[in-house]
């Protein structure tokens, strides 16, 4: 639990490089000493409606254990670096339930990465970022990676 007067830095985290990118920018550019980091992850969720018991069982365990791994991976993380922190995960639509949480959590600011979706992709698909963007209540930092383009 943060505790007062400390800044309260939510992040946005997955499993891909993209996440591990912007931890490391964060780390290198933004991080203060008396930083709580609260890193959010929504898991990705299935449409359960046509499969049965059996495949629903294993991919709810397969999801829990790549949850275990990302948590575990990201408090080694939190504790390699000196950094407060915990992890929260949410279900649903990942922009909607990343703002949520940032908000719940009184954040000052949100930091996340960006997958650099092209025009087309990013107008007919959307994206995470954006969509925290365009809806968080504190400032937002998008972190892209050096060699994506536009």
């Amino acid at each position: 639990m943060a505790k007062p007067g400390q800044r309260i830095v939510a992040m946005a985290i997955d499993e891909s490089e993209h996440s591990d990118n912007a931890f490391l920018w964060y780390c290198e550019n933004v991080k203060k000493d008396n930083d709580y980091l609260l890193l959010i992850h929504v898991p990705e969720t299935y449409d359960f409606t046509m499969a049965s018991p059996s495949v629903v069982e294993t991919l709810l365990k397969e999801l829990e254990q790549r949850v275990d791994i990302l948590e575990k991976k990201y408090r080694e993380k939190l504790q390699s670096k000196g950094i407060s922190g915990k992890f929260r995960t949410g279900s649903g639509k990942p922009g909607e339930v990343i703002v949520t949480i940032a908000k719940e959590e009184n954040s000052s600011l949100v930091i996340t990465g960006t997958r650099g979706l092209g025009k087309f992709r990013r107008t007919i698909l959307g994206s995470v970022s954006d969509y925290i963007v365009h809806h968080s209540n504190v400032p937002v930092l998008v972190c892209r990676m050096k060699n994506q383009n536009s």
